[in-house]
């Protein structure tokens, strides 16, 4: 059996069996980069002809409904409900210290051609006290006993099962959104210190992949969800 939580220390564990980024996108295309953390996206409805860079606050990692997801660190359940696009949401604080140890080596992927993946907002302090590992579009239905608000958890812990709520909701393409960020909610940097608007979309917040142990991409699985419709965990 392949062991696929390779953990970088004692301390990190992944979010979900076998890590691995998006193959496609919501429109069934192949863009690996589209669910990447910086401006990696392009809106073409602003500014018909020709596209303006969009940006993309998190990490998406392919999950089927219904897939379990854990906690990556030690820490404290301090929100677990809706969030508008976000749809559930469950957001995990963690120390500073356990976060820093758990840096890994991963290079940027992305760049050119209108992609631009970033390492960080310009207004994220890697040397923080604490900060949020926020689980995006979770299922509304199924949920784990006792974990809520004020719950600890131990790296590893299930927490939850990932799902397509929120502005995912009916998308192919089912993921698992995870955001580092230095607040609970509301990270979005302040105009002044930010006049890009997309880049703002950024704020707080550091790039998932330089934690998170990506695996190779399974073509053919992401294809069997994605294109054939076998989206569904169980």
């Amino acid at each position: 059996m392949v062991d696929y939580f390779q953990e970088k220390t004692k301390l990190w564990h992944e979010p979900l069996e076998n890590p691995q980024r998006t193959y496609y996108n919501s429109s069934r295309n192949i863009k690996p980069s589209n669910g990447a953390f910086g401006l990696v996206r392009t809106n073409n409805d602003k500014n018909p002809g020709k596209p303006i860079p969009w940006a993309h606050a998190g990490l998406d990692i392919f999950a089927r409904i219904g897939t379990p997801c854990f906690a990556c660190l030690d820490g404290e359940i301090v929100k677990a409900c809706g969030e508008g696009s976000y749809g559930n949401v469950i957001v995990l604080k963690v120390k500073g210290d356990d976060l820093r140890a758990s840096q890994n080596d991963y290079t940027l992927e992305f760049s050119g051609k209108g992609k631009d993946e970033f390492v960080q907002a310009s207004d994220f302090d890697i040397n923080s006290d604490y900060f949020y590992i926020r689980y995006c579009h979770l299922h509304e239905d199924l949920k784990v006993s006792g974990i809520q608000k004020g719950t600890k958890v131990k790296a590893g812990d299930h927490i939850g099962y990932t799902s397509d709520t929120g502005n995912a909701k009916g998308f192919p393409n089912t993921h698992l959104h995870l955001e580092i960020a230095m607040n609970i909610d509301n990270n979005r940097s302040l105009e002044e210190n930010e006049k890009d608007p997309q880049k703002r979309k950024l704020g707080y917040k550091i790039n998932p992949a330089f934690f998170v142990n990506l695996n190779s991409i399974d073509i053919e699985d992401q294809k069997e969800a994605v294109i054939n419709g076998k989206k569904y965990y169980i």
